[in-house]
């Protein structure tokens, strides 16, 4: 009952603080401004991520200093590195900060996780070395940062899939015995609140302070040590947690290595600019996604219970059908560019012909009248 209290002070924080952080924004003009990649009109206040991460980080802290079976000072090391995250990612948000420096800082609150022991140990069984644990979990939190950060571009689409994951991780851990599950739960409170006035039509943007630091906070919630079907299949798992901003993420990579373009510039082409471009609504679009969220987090819980054989399966077949839904969404996608091009072709040639028959009509007549 005493965690629960928590949980709900967490979401209470984050609720009431958002229309503060508005006020905030509108008084000093902090609106998340249209680039190539945004699909937004009009000025929408960007620094929804303050009200989250802070609601989390008091109702987490006073939860670690008052529960005496959780060890405040092993966890420590990862409130260190996601404040490192958060401070910076708000100072991105407000000055724009150069490529360079965000890596910088992202690389430093990393090493602080992984070399403090927070780092996948096996895969499937096979215990890693050191040198392939650190290097591969290194790898796997910086993509996933900057997977919720990209995924970050249609009203509501962060935040749900955020809460979907952390949810799911606090289901995995409460099975499982570990004392970590009150932590994301309280931190799935903290983005409800903040889900409130995000919703279409968005109040407010989490912007980069939010995005970061929610995509710190999944890729390494999932390393505390826990049961033998979890460690498992926890790679796995957290792939289809995260399938739809990871994949994405690797997509935009390609697209942009392919057409010779920074990896960082901004485009149109994610998946909810795609699916736009099919013909959903930002609602249906939305409602798609997370619909395909739930799913996929349904077949990870449904993992944990099948054991580790047959969960791995399961989600092996879940991964299977995010990159089947990828392309499809990116055939169709290209179909239908190609069809919209052939439309404007033909009719620009109309238009031409149209343009030619009249002054050939306009000329015949001049000649009749001479």
């Amino acid at each position: 009952m005493s965690q629960w209290l928590f949980i709900v002070l967490s979401g209470v924080l984050s609720f009431v603080s958002m229309p503060l952080i508005i006020l905030f924004c509108k008084k000093f003009s902090l609106y998340d401004y249209q680039n190539a990649r945004k699909i937004h009109s009009g000025n929408i206040p960007r620094l929804g991520g303050v009200g989250i991460f802070f609601s989390f980080m008091i109702s987490a802290s006073i939860f670690l200093t008052t529960d005496k079976i959780t060890n405040i000072h092993r966890i420590l090391p990862l409130i260190i590195a996601a404040a490192i995250i958060f401070v910076f990612a708000v100072l991105d948000d407000l000055l724009t900060l150069p490529a360079i420096i965000k890596l910088i800082v992202q690389l430093i609150a990393v090493s602080i996780v992984v070399f403090n022991g927070f780092r996948f140990r096996q895969i499937f069984g096979w215990v890693l070395p050191l040198p392939v644990s650190i290097i591969l979990t290194f790898c796997w939190i910086l993509g996933v940062i900057n997977a919720y950060n990209l995924i970050d571009g249609l009203d509501g689409l962060c935040g749900s899939f955020s809460i979907s994951a952390i949810i799911t991780l606090g289901i995995l851990y409460t099975l499982t015995g570990n004392e970590e599950a009150t932590l994301c739960y309280i931190l799935a409170a903290s983005i409800l609140g903040f889900l409130c006035f995000n919703w279409p039509p968005a109040k407010l943007f989490m912007g980069d302070a939010g995005s970061q630091f929610l995509g710190f906070m999944i890729s390494v919630f999932p390393l505390f040590d826990s049961s033998n079907v979890f460690e498992y299949n926890k790679l796995l798992i957290m792939i289809v947690i995260t399938a739809f901003p990871v994949f994405d993420t690797i997509a935009a990579i390609w697209r942009r290595i392919r057409d010779k373009r920074p990896i960082m510039s901004p485009d149109r082409s994610h998946l909810h600019h795609k699916l736009l471009n099919m013909g959903y609504s930002k609602y249906t679009a939305l409602y798609l996604l997370c619909f395909l969220q739930f799913l996929l987090c349904g077949s990870v819980i449904i993992s944990y219970f099948l054991g580790s054989g047959r969960g791995m399966a399961l989600l092996l077949e879940s991964t299977t059908f995010i990159v089947l839904f990828f392309s499809f969404v990116h055939y169709t996608n290209r179909a239908v560019i190609k069809k919209n091009q052939k439309e404007a072709a033909d009719t620009l040639e109309a238009l031409n012909t149209a343009n030619l028959e009249e002054i050939n009509g306009g000329t015949e007549e001049t000649e009749k009248k001479e």
